[in-house]
């Protein structure tokens, strides 16, 4: 009878020690997970919560994570666009009497430059109604960076700002 129980006792405590390895594996891949989608890197972050989907089906929190990876890489995407406007810095800006689509050509253009054509703000102007016509922007700036050139500009034209994935809309107010 002592043995059984001796015996009874070294399986149990074997199936815990397992089970605890388990749920530490489970807990390490679903902070990778968050991890990498911290930093964009969808790819991994839905393979790590699909694996640990495998070793726990029921692990509400990963399904959770995996439903709103789409949504969260878009945020990120978008945070990471409007981070260039404030990390791109222009040496020089000189506009005299520049309409707000003369501006936005040349932030586009000098922004490329800057950043060696790795990224440009793609500036678009929606004006159907022609609020921006007759406006114009004198400007004179050094080491500043392009959202803040930006900023002065709609401020000076009565414009606002709408950040999209790929473009960045200027509307009338």
């Amino acid at each position: 009878m002592t043995t059984t129980m001796v015996a009874l006792s070294l399986m149990t405590s074997a199936y815990a020690d397992q089970f605890k390895e388990r749920a530490q594996e489970i807990a390490a891949l679903y902070n990778k997970g968050l991890a990498e989608m911290k930093v964009g890197k969808t790819t991994e972050a839905k393979a790590s919560f699909t694996k640990v989907l495998k070793l726990s089906p029921g692990h509400g929190h990963a399904k959770y994570q995996l439903s709103r990876l789409d949504a969260t890489a878009k945020d990120f995407k978008l945070s990471q666009r409007k981070a260039k406007f404030k990390s791109t810095t222009l040496e020089v800006v000189d506009f005299h009497e520049s309409t707000l689509a003369e501006v936005a050509e040349a932030l586009n253009a000098m922004s490329s430059a800057a950043t060696k054509k790795e990224w440009s703000p793609n500036l678009i102007i929606q004006d159907p109604k022609g609020k921006f016509k007759g406006k114009e922007i004198t400007l004179q700036m050094k080491n500043v960076p392009v959202g803040a050139v930006l900023k002065y500009a709609l401020e000076m034209s009565g414009a606002t700002l709408h950040y999209d994935e790929y473009a960045t809309v200027i509307r009338p107010k």
